[in-house]
Formats: structure tokens, sequence, C-alpha cells
């Protein structure tokens, strides 16, 4: 069974549910027992990923440790994140709660890999960003590739689209600035004009708000998508 630590955020963890759920559907379920069976947390209480990462907040680490082995003492044998950015601590979590874990990343980077992505544009967190995690991982299964990030103006601007996914902003029209959606297709079009043409959405809270119709233009990576992917290919049955 797949333990989630969710809240990270709420909405993303909310949306993680739903897209299961549709993908499972659409693949020939039509009963309860069709789809996985899940626990997901929602870890409100615990400390800002991103604002730790960054200097100016405390660890979350030990809330995760904490929730992650309620998790396992439910019956999980498995667990992940519905964040990006927690990823930092992923080898401290898996070891401490003693526990697989599905890592976003890695399975991002594979996605990637799959798609023969060479320059790559990534959009995260503040905190992600700055301790360059997802160059790692990227790198390993795809040498040789370039991965991109936003300027500091345009980076400040993907925080704004991360936070406006989490308040009312989100339903203001797509044309006004502060609709998060307007946020990360400025962003998207800069990527491409950059000459990207892989772009990940390296946070869950993106999904919410922006998902780019289909174009030839680059391939567009969600990692939340990825995340409901590796779930479902995980607990088949």
């Amino acid at each position: 069974m797949i333990g989630i630590i969710g809240g990270n955020g709420v909405a993303a963890t909310n949306k993680l549910l739903d897209i299961i759920e549709e993908k499972c559907t659409k693949n020939g379920a039509f009963r309860d027992c069709h789809h996985p069976e899940m626990i997901a947390w929602q870890a409100t209480q615990a400390p800002s990923r991103s604002m730790y990462l960054e200097g100016r907040g405390e660890s979350f680490l030990e809330d995760y440790i904490r929730i992650g082995k309620h998790l396992k003492n439910c019956g999980c044998d498995t667990l992940c994140m519905c964040c990006n950015t927690a990823h930092y601590f992923i080898d401290e979590l898996a070891e401490k709660i003693d526990i697989k874990f599905i890592n976003i990343l890695e399975e991002v980077a594979k996605v990637v890999k799959s798609l023969g992505g060479q320059k790559i544009g990534v959009m995260c967190t503040d905190g992600l960003k700055n301790i360059g995690i997802y160059e790692t991982y990227i790198q390993h299964f795809n040498p040789g590739s370039e991965v991109v990030f936003p300027t500091d103006e345009l980076q400040s601007l993907v925080t704004k689209g991360i936070c406006n996914a989490k308040n009312m902003n989100r339903y203001l029209p797509v044309t006004n600035a502060e609709n998060p959606s307007h946020c990360f297709s400025t962003v998207c079009d800069w990527f491409e004009a950059q000459g990207c043409d892989t772009i990940i959405a390296g946070c869950t809270d993106i999904r919410k708000v922006f998902f780019p119709q289909i174009t030839d233009k680059f391939n567009y990576i969600d990692s939340l998508e990825v995340l409901a992917d590796s779930i479902i290919s995980k607990t088949k049955k």
C-alpha cells in the first residue's frame, strides 16, 4: 500500500488523487476495487520545505519522519511525497523510517531521458533551485544535457505563481498578472525562446492551475502526473 506525505500543498495532494482516479478509470476501472489502496496524510503543520532550504525556516525532517512512521504502522510498504522540494531529505527519510520511497525527481529524470531532452527548463521553488538537486538527477540519467533555470526576475514570477496557486488568486481571470497560470505561461514562453526542448513543472502545486496544451514546440513534463503514473505502476495487481 502506498502512503502519501501530502499537504505540500493541499491542493496539489487533492489533485494527485484526482489524477490517479481519472487515469485508472480511463484505463478501464469500473469498480472501487480496481483503484490502488492509498493513505494520504495532509501534513499541513510541517515547516515549509522551501523556506528551510532558503535558510529562512525550521527543518521539516522530524515531522516527515514521524508521519512516515505512522503511515508505515498503518500498513504502507512504500511512501512518496507530493512535493519536489521535500526530496532534499529523501535518503534520510528512507533510512530513518526504514521504507521504500518513490522518488519524483528520479522518475522525472527518467521521463526526460525517454523523451530525449537535451536542453531542459525547470520551474521549481527557490529552495529546490538553490540546492541544485534537479540538475544532479537530470544529468545523471541524461549525461551532457543542459539544465536551464529562469532568470532571477522570472524566478520571482515562478514563486508568485506557486504562492498564488494556494490562494484566491487562482480564480482570477487568466489574463490577470496575479493569476498563477499567467505567471507560468510567461516563464514557459521564455524557456521556449531560450531553445529549451523540454520544460519541467518541478513543483506539484503548478498542476492545479497550469497544464499547457500539447505542442510540438517542446515536451512538457508535469511532476505531479509523473508521480501519479509511478503510484499506479507500483500498485498494479
